[in-house]
């Protein structure tokens, strides 16, 4: 099991690694931190709104008929939160700098959310 969670956390502390990212979470759909390289004081508000962003974002692309939840990017004056599904068992967040590379980050994303679901 140990060997689960350091695969899980070695994942999302190399993300803080990519250019222009400030901060990364895996978050359950129940807004339950499962891992995070993000402030302690910052941890349960993340996984919190992590948790109501995903609500609304599902029922957006149900009532839009745009298909399953994938991906969600907000922007704000001082950067980005930007979040992917890890299949159907939690979230993969992103705190971007404001002068990031969204497309780069975006690939990155996928490829690490693709990784935590073989782990999980």
């Amino acid at each position: 099991m140990s060997s689960r969670v350091d695969g899980i956390n070695k994942i999302i502390r190399d993300f803080e690694t990519v250019p222009g990212v400030e901060g990364a979470a895996l978050v359950s759909l129940d807004g339950l931190m499962i891992s995070s390289a993000l402030p302690e004081s910052e941890q349960e508000t993340v996984a919190a709104v992590s948790a109501a962003m995903l609500t609304l974002a599902e029922k957006a692309t149900e009532e839009l008929e745009r298909g399953n939840f994938l991906e969600l990017y907000v922007k704000g004056e001082s950067g980005y939160t930007l979040m992917t599904s890890v299949g159907d068992s939690a979230l993969f967040l992103v705190i971007a700098k404001p002068d990031a590379q969204l497309g780069l980050i975006f690939v990155d994303m996928k490829r690490m959310a693709d990784a935590l679901l073989e782990i999980l």
